[in-house]
């Protein structure tokens, strides 16, 4: 996803513990949690592309509003999401 820009980066947490209804009956299972962050913008190719890349038939894809942040932070994620940087 950083390769591609629909992401400026990607933090990886693992292995966590998920613990939840599949097919009428509870599961559990290890997983790895990726925080990725990215532009509302993007937010959209970065979801599509999640779910053509992932195994689970309903991968977790959700977005946390960022309601503040500092503003070269949120220029950096702003420049590193946009696809024709670095050309």
């Amino acid at each position: 996803m950083v390769e591609e820009r629909l992401a400026a980066a990607a933090q990886v947490v693992a292995p966590i513990e998920s613990v939840y209804w599949w097919a009428g009956e509870i599961q559990c299972s290890d997983e790895w949690l990726v925080l990725m962050k990215t532009t509302l913008g993007r937010f959209e190719r970065l979801a599509r592309r999640v779910r053509e890349l992932h195994s689970y038939e309903v991968p977790q894809i959700v977005a946390v509003a960022l309601t503040v942040g500092t503003a070269d932070y949120l220029e950096w994620i702003r420049r590193e999401t946009s696809p024709d940087f670095g050309e």
